[in-house]
């Protein structure tokens, strides 16, 4: 057998059992996503780590709420992802799949709202039992708030964009002057209710950067990426995405065998 052969044989084989292994790791299928708008991102410009357009994500089934770490719960033990405290999460809303972080888990106590970790942080207030307002929130310090009355007797995550909480203006109808707080979770913005278990795709882990943007480009050719999000992919995203793209092919398809015989006769 030829050693070209052995050589993408031995390709096929680490690639079929990568595949075989994520998906066995990922508990769904399929175990990744694109991410298909700027909601999570941190910058006009890609960085390392942050969820941009045109990611693609791995994607881990949970079996409970326990499996999920909030904003909340992270920022009591130092724990991040994506530039933030807390997981990231997917969610069905509808048709619709919605990758945001999981802020705090919403329980109940009769008409009492209860913060599934909450032990009294400075940086958490709790106002006439329906206000919920954290403080010093995600790459632009902002103040976050929410008014769960409207929510009595629904338990699930409280979500939100990492992007939506940092650029919202103060001119905006959801900016409260009172709370100096802004209103960025998808329960006001998009009037989703608090995301139950049964809701969720799994927890975000890991990512592949820009490969995404070959998918989100097809869709926008059939009209199903709008302008809108295309308009937003971060800056530089597609002379990388050209780029590593032009390096793995050489790397795949680089004649190995002649240049091993070339060295020997030198």
């Amino acid at each position: 057998m030829k050693k070209s052969t052995i050589y993408y044989t031995l390709i096929i084989i680490i690639i079929v059992v990568a595949i075989i292994g994520i998906e066995l790791y990922s508990g769904v299928y399929p175990p990744f996503s694109v991410v298909e708008s700027y909601s999570m991102e941190h910058s006009n410009y890609w960085q390392p780590g942050i969820i941009d357009e045109g990611s693609i994500v791995f994607v881990k089934k949970v079996n409970s709420i326990n499996d999920i770490k909030t904003y909340v719960t992270g920022r009591s033990s130092d724990y991040r992802t994506y530039g933030e405290y807390g997981n990231v999460i997917l969610y069905h809303d509808g048709p619709r799949i919605i990758i945001h972080r999981a802020m705090f888990y919403l329980e109940w106590n009769q008409e009492k709202p209860v913060i599934l970790g909450y032990n009294n942080q400075s940086w958490i207030k709790i106002y006439n039992n329906d206000v919920i307002v954290l403080y010093n929130i995600g790459y632009a310090h902002r103040n976050l708030m929410i008014n769960v009355s409207r929510y009595i007797g629904d338990s699930g995550f409280i979500t939100a964009g990492d992007h939506n909480v940092a650029t919202i203006p103060k001119d905006s109808i959801y900016y409260n002057k009172t709370y100096n707080a802004y209103c960025a979770t998808d329960q006001t913005l998009f009037n989703i209710k608090p995301v139950t278990l049964n809701q969720i795709v799994g927890v975000a882990y890991g990512d592949i950067p820009w490969f995404g943007l070959y998918k989100l480009n097809i869709l926008r050719l059939e009209g199903k990426w709008p302008e809108i999000y295309a308009d937003h992919v971060p800056r530089y995203s597609y002379l990388y995405l050209y780029t590593t793209t032009t390096i793995i092919l050489i790397l795949i398809f680089m004649p190995y065998g002649k240049i091993s015989r070339s060295l020997r006769k030198k």
